[in-house]
């Protein structure tokens, strides 16, 4: 970490990943700096490997001491486990008071308050919707109704989520101020205006002037009280993050160019993040081509991987926060949680094919998403920063995305995402596997997200592995094209497949064995008639045309390259959409698909990604301005 100030002490708060077997969940941790002093750690928030060791903890520190412009190491060492907590006053130096001031077009028609010190100060008193809790921080949720102040009712949809987070015995308070508008089953759903005034003790600290809330969205601002807001800058030892296999292993060895970082900073300058403002974010999900966000993790997310530089980190974070004001965020009034459809078997955010019928909404926003185009927005923001803002968002995503599924397509309860388009299956999974790997054990949904994940992977292993009357060479079948596959379709999911072999999650490495029969197979197949040029193809025959599975690499290439048919090899070009000197066409794909198959032990995937790298050398260069699909071996 390093600050540009001096400061006594700064407490820290961050999400830290780890390898499977580095921390036995039975012991504790422990922390030095870089002169060797003790440095209070506490541990809070953990998620576990399948071997019962720790996979994700938020950590808390307490550095003291800093001097502007030294960087500090903060080292963590296996320790025995700490009990300690802070001493937290039973009434802080908080008292927030939230004003909404609510507008029909230019018109006031109420104003609503929000006063959460009381509760608060409750949940001190009962321990209740407390996250954090040791020596260094302790954090609860303090949940804030909106109430008119002429008649005192709550509003029946804008509430405040206030995660308060109390350093130094409650004498510097960190809230993160989340407004939601995002019931479920309540009645009357729709945008709403206003603006919004943040007191503490009488006095403004905030102002969020008029804008317009989308319904199922939410945004959030951090406010810091008290004491003087620590200033640091935290950064994580990328080669051991990436090492943990919480994410893919991107190329590290890239120099991303300092303009590069410069054009990410004006491109986020001129764009719109207040709330619901969507930031870099293309607000039409099903629009066609590349975009940042469609990857394995978002172009600007593996730009603060690889760089860790501070307009990265600004464009990863403020887009993360865009997607909260996307309409995808249902919260169960009866749980609490984002919805469940183990809890809700019938229901289904499509309007008009859910039961119980959810309310229709009023009013329009700019968005409108879906799964096939979804980009990760809030994961690795998670695994950064330990927030629950970003924890939620996380689930939210997710949430969604399954019970986006027309109920009897998902069988109801079990949650299966199959009926989507294959990109729409891949990018629906690895929704579900960051929820199930990342939300901690202790979390109310941390079984929903295992057990959908398991439905699903169980589907996987029946309808591919175990099943004969599929393609023989591993092609994904387009479910709503029979007899096609799409080649880049299969890449993503081969991606995702291998990250969750890697984690070694039940299943997936069958399942990722079968998917690899094609997308490595397709790479080192011609010797037996498929010349390797053409691998990254678009759309593809995987039937022949009396609609008999193909069932070899020579009638495949034949039945989609005729033209090539006894060609030299060695004469042939690349696919127009293979685009072999970018660094986002399918040639990319390829390169991160073969990569992400090697990372998980998959057999001939070395020998097919050497092979693919060779034939693609201009690639490497490319990766330096977008480094999306940049996933190198490890």
């Amino acid at each position: 970490m390093s600050s540009s100030t001096t400061q006594t002490t700064v407490p820290i708060t961050f999400g830290q990943p780890f390898k499977a077997g580095n921390w036995p969940s039975a012991q504790g941790l422990v922390a030095t700096d870089s002169t060797g002093a003790s440095v209070p750690l506490q541990v809070d928030q953990i998620a576990s490997h399948q071997d019962g060791s720790v996979r994700f903890a938020v950590l808390s520190a307490k550095v003291s001491n800093v001097q502007a412009n030294q960087p500090r190491l903060i080292n963590l060492f296996l320790g025995a486990k700490s009990s300690t907590t802070q001493t937290i006053p039973a009434d802080p130096d908080w008292n927030l008071e939230l004003e909404a001031k609510v507008y029909n077009g230019n018109t006031l028609v109420s104003t609503l308050v929000a006063k959460p010190q009381e509760v608060l100060k409750q949940n001190i008193a009962q321990g209740t919707n407390r996250r954090l809790n040791g020596s260094v921080a302790t954090e609860y949720t303090v949940l804030a109704p909106f109430k008119n102040s002429a008649t005192n009712e709550a509003h029946p949809h804008l509430n405040a989520r206030l995660h308060t987070r109390l350093y130094d015995n409650g004498a510097r308070i960190r809230t993160d101020m989340v407004i939601e508008n995002n019931w479920t089953f309540k009645t009357g759903p729709g945008n709403i205006t206003y603006e919004l005034t943040v007191r503490k003790n009488g006095q403004v600290i905030h102002t969020q002037p008029k804008f317009t809330h989308n319904h199922h969205a939410r945004w959030h601002k951090v406010l810091w009280t008290g004491a003087t807001a620590p200033q640091y800058r935290l950064r994580h030892h990328m080669p051991y993050f990436l090492a943990s296999k919480a994410t893919w292993n991107f190329d590290l060895s890239l120099r991303i160019p300092e303009s590069v970082l410069a054009q990410e900073a004006r491109d986020l300058s001129a764009s719109d993040t207040v709330p619901m403002g969507r930031a870099m974010l293309n607000p039409y999900f099903p629009s066609t081509g590349g975009r940042p966000e469609i990857g394995a993790l978002p172009r600007w997310t593996v730009l603060y991987l690889l760089t860790q530089d501070d307009r990265a980190r600004a464009s990863m974070m403020a887009n993360a926060d865009a997607s909260a004001g996307v309409p995808v965020h249902y919260r169960d009034e009866g749980t609490g949680q984002p919805l469940d459809v183990q809890r809700n078997p019938n229901v289904s955010v499509l309007f008009g094919t859910s039961s119980p019928a959810l309310p229709a909404v009023s009013g329009s926003t700019i968005w409108e998403p879906d799964t096939p185009h979804q980009g990760s927005f809030a994961y690795i923001p998670y695994l950064l920063t330990g927030d629950e803002f970003y924890l939620d968002e996380m689930m939210f995503w997710a949430s969604w995305n399954i019970a986006n599924v027309h109920p009897t397509s998902r069988e109801a309860g079990k949650g299966l995402i199959y009926e989507n388009q294959i990109r729409g299956q891949a990018w629906g999974m690895r929704s579900i596997a960051e929820a199930a790997f990342a939300v901690p054990e202790s979390h109310p949904q941390k079984a929903y997200f295992k057990t959908i994940l398991a439905n699903n992977l169980t589907w996987y292993q029946a309808n591919y592995t175990n099943n004969a009357s599929i393609s023989p060479l591993g092609a994904i079948e387009n479910r709503y094209e029979a007899g096609r596959a799409v080649p880049w379709n299969n890449d993503f999911m081969g991606i995702v497949f291998s990250w969750m072999a890697e984690n070694g999650e039940p299943k997936s490495q069958d399942i990722l064995n079968w998917f690899s029969r094609f997308n490595v197979g397709r790479y080192i197949a011609e010797s037996d008639g498929f010349c390797t040029v053409k691998a990254p193809g678009y759309y593809w025959y995987i039937r022949d045309t009396a609609g008999r599975q193909i069932t070899t690499w020579r009638e495949l290439f034949a039945r989609n390259y005729p033209e090539a048919v006894n060609k030299p090899c060695a004469n042939l070009t690349m696919n127009v959409e293979a685009y072999p000197a970018t660094a986002e066409g399918y040639a990319a794909i390829s390169r991160a698909a073969l990569a992400s198959a090697v990372n998980a032990g998959v057999s001939n995937a070395s020998t097919a990604y050497t092979r693919w790298k060779g034939f693609t050398p201009l690639i490497d260069a490319a990766f330096l301005n977008d480094p999306t699909w940049a996933i190198v071996p490890r």
